[in-house]
């Protein structure tokens, strides 16, 4: 066996020992593996490399020695994903302090057009969103689809986060209220419907009472009437209400409330269908019955 040929082993061995180590949280293996020659910024098939395994996992030592060790904090997975990413989605504050002192940076955005802070913001970590947004984060930031990490705070139900971001800057779009209306994110509707978005914002033609009702959420419903939504605004695509779609799931509390609010189960989709038809297919007997005797009040 040639000399060139049994380094080449001992480094792809030492490499192992690496990946091996990181899995196991063990940082005096990686300090072995690293001192024994292995490449600190060796990546797997899909990119993933050392430093990006330790900060999803929150090891903070393995972190520290594989950044003494010159682990590239801007590596990015195939994806485009950073181990600033990984950390901040996960939750680990001291992590991401950590790769940002090693100049990680916080506006990094992976192949998609995420970012770090809207990682940290749709899993819901308030500590991290301050990190990043206090290491020059934009809450402006948008991802391909438009969405910024407000939008993400939105999605996923955390309005604590959405209030930070908006006093840092960041911006809401009508779809994220929207978002958090079908989501039944009773309290980031009751924020953002307190910090004036329209009661009657839509997204694709959708207005979110009706999303609330697809999502089957009372408490965002009644949110959205309160400040004025529009009972009776059709979706754009087939002309459905809310009062159809709750007829149609069989949501007695929903139809109740929307009828109490003025509700029409009168009103035709674009097939001609009214809340009663819906019913009707759906076999929801009970919502039939309330439309009949609503029917016979107005008579």
């Amino acid at each position: 066996m040639s000399a060139v040929l049994m380094l080449a082993l001992i480094v792809a061995a030492a490499q192992q020992t690496v990946a091996d180590a990181v899995m196991d949280g063990d940082a005096t293996a990686v300090e072995r593996a690293i001192a024994a020659g292995a490449n600190v910024n060796a990546a797997d098939a899909q990119g993933v490399t050392a430093l990006m395994r330790a900060a999803s996992a929150g090891h903070v030592n393995l972190v520290r020695v594989l950044l003494r060790a010159k682990a590239d904090v801007t590596a990015a997975n195939a994806d485009g994903a950073t181990a600033l990413t990984a950390a901040a989605f996960g939750g680990y504050d001291d992590v991401v302090q950590l790769l940002i002192a090693g100049h990680a940076d916080a506006k990094q955005k992976d192949k998609q057009g995420r970012t770090p802070l809207m990682a940290a913001s749709v899993n819901g970590h308030p500590s991290v969103v301050r990190t990043l947004l206090a290491s020059g984060a934009d809450p402006q930031a948008a991802d391909a689809a438009g969405g910024t990490a407000v939008t993400y705070a939105a999605g996923g139900g955390h309005a604590k986060i959405l209030e930070t971001l908006l006093k840092a800057g960041g911006r809401w779009r009508d779809a994220d209220l929207v978002l958090a209306a079908e989501g039944c994110h009773a309290s980031v509707v009751e924020t953002m419907l307190k910090l004036g978005a329209p009661a009657n914002a839509a997204s694709n033609g959708h207005p979110a009472l009706f999303m609330a009702t697809w999502g089957h959420c009372p408490e965002a419903v009644e949110l959205l009437i309160a400040k004025g939504a529009d009972v009776n605004a059709k979706s754009a695509s087939d002309g459905r209400t809310a009062l159809m779609q709750a007829a149609g799931d069989g949501q007695v509390e929903l139809v109740r409330v929307l009828l109490d609010h003025g509700g029409d189960f009168e009103t035709r989709d674009e097939a001609g269908r009214n809340a009663w038809t819906y019913a009707a297919m759906a076999g929801q007997q009970e919502i039939a019955d309330m439309f009949r005797k609503a029917r016979e009040k107005k008579q």
